[in-house]
């Protein structure tokens, strides 16, 4: 008798692992600038999305390296989920939920 597990309608993680890891090398290259957690304080959208739009136009140059082997394109990915949390954050403070930092929970 085989068991059986539940898959229907579940999230399927189809991610690049080492895409996951090069956005992590380009945050721990730029430690000496921004703490750990960092992006996850009150941080300025137009501030980033300008960071973003410069990698982008890199990669539209078809520049894809910098410090790091395809460096631009991690960037984009790191400015991208960094982005999405501070949209999240004005959300939840719009909505009147505190967030607090995980230290303080």
């Amino acid at each position: 008798m085989n068991g059986y597990k539940e898959t229907k309608d579940k999230l399927i993680y189809d991610i690049d692992f080492d895409y996951i890891s090069g956005m992590a090398e380009r945050m721990q290259m730029n430690r000496g600038k921004y703490a750990v957690g960092n992006w996850k304080q009150p941080l300025d959208v137009e501030g980033l999305k300008q960071a973003l739009f410069r990698h982008v136009i890199a990669i539209m140059q078809d520049v894809y390296h910098d410090d790091q082997d395809f460096g631009h394109l991690y960037a984009v990915g790191c400015n991208a989920f960094m982005i999405i949390e501070q949209l999240k954050i004005k959300h939840n403070e719009t909505i009147g939920i505190l967030q607090f930092p995980e230290s303080e929970i």
